[in-house]
Order: C-alpha cells, then structure tokens, then sequence
C-alpha cells in the first residue's frame, strides 16, 4: 500500500495504473496550452504514484521536458518558495483540483527567459 505522508488521499492500487497512465496520456494530448499539458503531466504522475519512489521528481522532469521539447524554458521551483509548494501540493492531492498547483507553478516562470526568448 502507498500512502502519502500528510494526506489522507490515497493513491490507486497498482492494477489501477496502468489505465491511470493511459488516461494522462489521453488527457494531456488534448491539452493545447503547453503549460496546461506539462504541468497536468506533473499533477498527475505525483497524485497517482506511478513509481516506488522519485514521482513528483519524476513528473517534473516530465513537465520539463515537455516545456523543452516545445521550445519553451524549464520550470525551476526555487528552494524560497519550498513551504509554498509542499503546502499547495498537500491540498492538491486531497481535492485533484489543478488550478491552484497550476497558477503556483506559472509564477515559477522566469520572466527574464521568456524576455530573452522573444527578442
């Protein structure tokens, strides 16, 4: 059994999985907006627990690489901003609400990138 430490949600069974991957996979594609997509990819990966450990590391190497491969920067979650995280990400497992993890991490966009991008 996984469980999540501070969450009373609790993860699908590791039969579930599988399906679970597929309908990421699925709901993603039909995401246009690219921050959107990545950014439910790393939602998703981390709430279903698809690995025995390293899942929200895993989703965000996901998001990112997501991000990268449409020309757009990386996501860095600054160690400052950690507490905020972890807290929002506690409240996202419990509820499956996106919105809130989605607005947190669009303020982790390094607007200077962006600048340089579009010059």
């Amino acid at each position: 059994m996984v469980t999540i430490a501070g969450s009373e949600y609790m993860p699908p069974k590791v039969a579930e999985l599988p399906a679970k991957f597929n309908e990421m996979v699925a709901s993603a594609s039909s995401i246009d907006d690219v921050y959107d997509k990545a950014i439910h990819v790393f939602l998703t990966m981390a709430r279903n627990q698809f690995f025995y450990d390293v899942n929200k590391r895993m989703g965000r190497l996901m998001m990112n690489g997501i991000l990268l491969s449409a020309g757009y920067p990386a996501l860095n979650l600054s160690a400052t901003r950690k507490l905020e995280f972890n807290e929002l990400m506690m409240r996202f497992y419990d509820t499956a609400d996106e919105a809130e993890m989605n607005t947190f991490m669009r303020s982790c966009i390094d607007r200077r990138i962006i600048e340089i991008m579009s010059e």
